[in-house]
């Protein structure tokens, strides 16, 4: 095999060396950040160690072929696939988490001292019921029990959410939530978590910005106040306090302006 075939100085050599790293999927979805550097780390070394050994054969021997580079890459394989299930874990064997699989929380006991592990609710979307629109106080129950239900690794994006909750909203609404980032999904999805509604209170809007403004066939405010738990790396609980302004279309009452997300 004639010397073309393969790098040919030390500078070709150093640049194989240095082609950037293809990690293997197992590794890039790995749960937590700290594991995933680990297991990076982990991962460049073998390769390292490994071409600098099959690089030191082939320099004993002669120029590397196109067949001795082919050998190289199958190793470089089979490092990867032995690597993803060898990085470190702190003496725990690694769980790799999906989109769309659900994470684990670590509950809490009576005195105050970790738990064990327990499961996290199920990662499936939320269900949908039909929308009744009928009163100003069912359609802002419906909305607020649908737009907090959140399941980011199957929702994927805030978008999701407030589309799944449109029955209840005015197409108004719906485009001004679509366009603003909701803080409370930007944390939720830093925490791994998934939320589920406890409890949804829809009562009078006894609040200072909206007191003087009197129910009227077309139109009220009502205060919606909704209990979630957030599962997910932590477990905790929220409770919301929102000013709704509810109005009277064609088909019913739905809500059109929201005070406090």
């Amino acid at each position: 095999m004639s010397k073309d075939n393969g790098p040919q100085s030390s500078a070709e050599w150093r640049e194989l060396l240095n082609t950037p790293y293809d990690y293997p999927e197992e590794i890039e979805e790995a749960p937590k950040r700290s594991l995933r550097r680990r297991a990076r780390k982990v991962y460049r070394q073998g390769q390292k160690a490994e071409l600098k050994r099959r690089l030191a054969e082939e320099r004993r021997r002669e120029p590397v072929t196109a067949g001795g580079a082919i050998l190289v890459i199958v190793g470089f394989l089979a490092l990867g696939a032995a690597a993803a299930h060898w990085w470190p874990n702190d003496g725990a064997p690694a769980k790799v988490v999906t989109a769309g699989s659900a994470p684990e929380t670590r509950t809490e006991s009576a005195s105050g001292e970790a738990g064990g592990v327990s499961a996290a609710p199920s990662a499936a979307a939320p269900a949908v019921p039909k929308a009744d629109l009928s009163k100003p106080e069912k359609a802002a129950e419906g909305w607020a029990r649908v737009y907090w239900a959140r399941n980011p690794p199957v929702d994927k994006d805030h978008k999701a959410v407030v589309e799944r909750a449109a029955p209840w909203m005015t197409p108004a609404l719906s485009e001004n939530l679509k366009k603003f980032d909701d803080p409370a999904w930007n944390e939720m999805v830093s925490n791994g978590g998934v939320s589920t509604v406890d409890r949804v209170t829809v009562g009078p809007a006894d609040d200072d910005r909206v007191r003087n403004q009197a129910d009227t066939p077309m139109r009220v405010w009502r205060k919606v106040t909704v209990e979630t738990t957030v599962a997910g790396y932590r477990k905790y609980n929220e409770t919301k306090a929102l000013l709704t302004e509810i109005t009277r279309g064609d088909d019913g009452w739905r809500v059109g302006r929201v005070l406090g997300v």
